[in-house]
């Protein structure tokens, strides 16, 4: 059976959920035949830059906006017409795309990417099956298109939704979750003590991961200065992801290196003048970090045992060696920490799907939301302290999670090309 999966690079989280289950087919069907297409890149290499340093800048430097228009856009609007004028261009650069490599089945991860190919089945007379992820904990509008076979979700919160609110029929709404790769559900992969003990650490020591990617520099330094002043033994893992400036900002001061601030600015600041608002705010920033990292060299005695990684693929064997998590509730990365039993410290979540899935979690006892970088210690000093909270937290997350995601999904590919013919 041909697959084709359709991801967009806003967030990385559709291309992992992507990578999953293309890694899954593979596995698991060897004579498949899986292709994944970044739907908005081959769309046009321009939109594709716009959109994806669109989306960064907006939720980076203007959440509330983004919030608004994330609001607005889930309702009938001229926002979603314009959108919708977006799909007729795309499904232009789609559609040879689409006949050269003529799939059985498509799979989406991405909303726009499934809209798209929802139009392109009415315009162009595709009959193949059409399968829409919804890769966060609640829908959106976004989501729903006319020529869409089946809809996952990771929620049952979901599931009703879509139901209720989009009028999409039950039958055509599975509650499979994210597709995730199988070494980060519990129980899979290398044991908490390996991990630890490769590392040096004390498996017997509460252990925090903080996955800080997508954090500011002046957010994690601040978080990590006031997780020191916990009255409690034990130790941290950070993960920076692909952030370099926040890598090297980290390793100088855990070396106690003399200069701190890298001179990398951000690929935006190319972007705006010298008198802009923005450099502005950003230098100010940067006289921030330095005050934040020299007060922490006069704090040595607080200090807590601290592995740095940058970007790593085996982020599963450190959710399994923790015993909590600081991240921000994205939702693949929400479903991996779930998949792991792992209970959730949420900090900073975007307005919009972010925000929402922060409530899910909190309202799911399966993590709890730092309100601010100066309540880091309060927040997971409480978890650390309570043994009752944490193994709650961990049993609502193996009574939330869902398993064999990404065999049920291909399950499902496979009875709707089935049925289809």
């Amino acid at each position: 059976m041909k697959t084709m999966i359709l991801t967009a690079s806003t967030g990385g989280g559709h291309n992992r959920a992507s990578n999953a289950l293309k890694s899954y087919i593979n596995t698991h069907d060897p004579e498949s035949d899986v292709r994944i297409i970044d739907a908005i890149e081959e769309c046009s290499s321009v939109l594709n830059f716009t959109v994806v340093k669109g989306y960064k800048a907006l939720v980076t430097l203007t959440p509330s906006l983004f919030g608004k228009i994330y609001k607005n856009s889930d309702k009938k609007s001229p926002l979603s017409d314009t959108v919708t004028f977006l799909y007729q261009q795309c499904a232009k650069r789609l559609k040879p795309v689409i006949d050269e490599y003529m799939p059985d089945v498509i799979v989406s991860c991405h909303p726009f990417a499934g809209a798209i190919l929802g139009y392109m089945k009415e315009q162009f007379g595709y009959t193949m099956p059409l399968i829409s992820i919804v890769t966060d904990f609640l829908p959106h509008r976004t989501y729903i298109a006319n020529g869409i076979n089946a809809y996952v979700t990771a929620s049952a919160q979901a599931k009703e939704i879509l139901s209720t609110e989009y009028e999409i029929e039950s039958d055509r709404i599975f509650d499979y979750g994210h597709p995730i790769f199988d070494r980060f559900y519990e129980g899979n992969g290398r044991t908490r003590e390996e991990v630890l003990n490769e590392l040096g650490f004390d498996p017997d020591k509460r252990t925090v991961l903080i996955m800080a990617g997508s954090f500011g520099v002046t957010d994690i330094l601040e978080i990590y200065e006031n997780l020191l002043t916990i009255d409690a033994d034990y130790q941290i893992i950070v993960i920076t992801g692909r952030n370099q400036k926040l890598y090297d900002a980290f390793d100088k001061l855990l070396h106690d290196e003399d200069e701190i601030v890298t001179d990398e600015e951000p690929e935006f600041l190319s972007w705006i003048g010298e008198d802009s608002v923005l450099r502005y705010m950003y230098d100010q920033s940067e006289q921030v970090i330095d005050i934040l990292t020299r007060t922490f060299r006069h704090k040595i005695e607080n200090r807590k045992p601290t592995k740095l990684f940058f970007f790593i693929d085996n982020v599963d064997d450190y959710m399994h060696a923790s015993d909590l998590i600081v991240t921000k509730p994205g939702g693949l990365t929400t479903s991996e920490s779930i998949a792991a039993a792992l209970p959730m410290v949420v900090f900073k979540a975007y307005p919009g799907q972010e925000e929402q899935n922060a409530a899910l979690l909190v309202e799911n006892n399966i993590g709890v939301i730092m309100e601010s970088s100066e309540t880091a210690a309060q927040t997971v000093g409480d978890l650390l302290k309570s043994d009752t909270k944490l193994d709650e937290m961990r049993e609502s997350c193996r009574r939330f999670v869902h398993k064999d995601s990404c065999r049920r999904i291909y399950e499902l590919a496979k009875n709707l090309v089935e049925n289809k013919e």
